[in-house]
């Protein structure tokens, strides 16, 4: 078994690596500050990216040290076992959906397996790179194109899981009350017109 360190490093690599290949300005802090591992540059302005990397985990988990979540902070999550999947995920949503961990003074997300609820609640956010450039010049194109870019089962997942209007609606609103990104809900919106137009 690969040491932690060295289990990290490549992570770190494999990530970084799939940040420069999708056009992001990638910067190394030179020193410690509080766990940001990059920050990636865009016109509307920084964010700060942690890097969490896990192999051989009979349960896929990720722990990260105390935080304050904030707008520009992701973490994203990356499994050895599964080279083509980042987990990008905001930090407000990685705590809401994390256990703490008091004693370690942690906040663990356990993913679990390919089948697990919690990847399904988290699937917006599978390969969700767009995000990253929210507000950008290069987001907002994105952001046309955001129902092309879902998995169909990502999609009925979504369909099934808010049958109807009033449930969507609801959940919009829940979304913009803890501040979820504006990717997941122009997601929501989509769904909601999807529904409109097939009463």
């Amino acid at each position: 078994m690969k040491a932690t360190q060295t289990i990290g490093k490549q992570g770190e690599l494999m990530v970084i690596g799939e940040l420069l290949k999708r056009g992001f300005d990638v910067y190394l802090p030179a020193v410690d500050i509080g766990g940001i591992d990059c920050i990636i540059k865009t016109d509307s302005g920084y964010k700060e990216i942690q890097i969490k990397t896990r192999e051989e985990a009979q349960v896929l988990l990720f722990d990260v040290k105390e935080f304050t979540p904030r707008e520009n902070f992701f973490i994203i999550c990356y499994n050895l076992k599964e080279p083509d999947v980042f987990w990008v995920i905001p930090s407000k949503v990685f705590k809401e959906k994390s256990q703490y961990l008091k004693k370690q003074g942690r906040y663990r997300l356990i993913l679990g397996d390919e089948d697990s609820k919690m990847r399904r609640e988290l699937h917006i956010y599978r390969n969700n790179f767009f995000q990253l450039k929210e507000g950008s010049k290069e987001g907002e194109k994105e952001l046309k194109n955001l129902s092309k870019k879902i998995r169909k089962t990502g999609w009925q997942y979504l369909k099934e899981k808010y049958p109807t209007l009033d449930a969507i609606d609801k959940k919009i609103k829940e979304a913009k009350e803890k501040g979820y990104s504006q990717g997941y809900i122009k997601v929501l919106e989509n769904l909601r017109k999807y529904k409109e137009r097939h009463k």
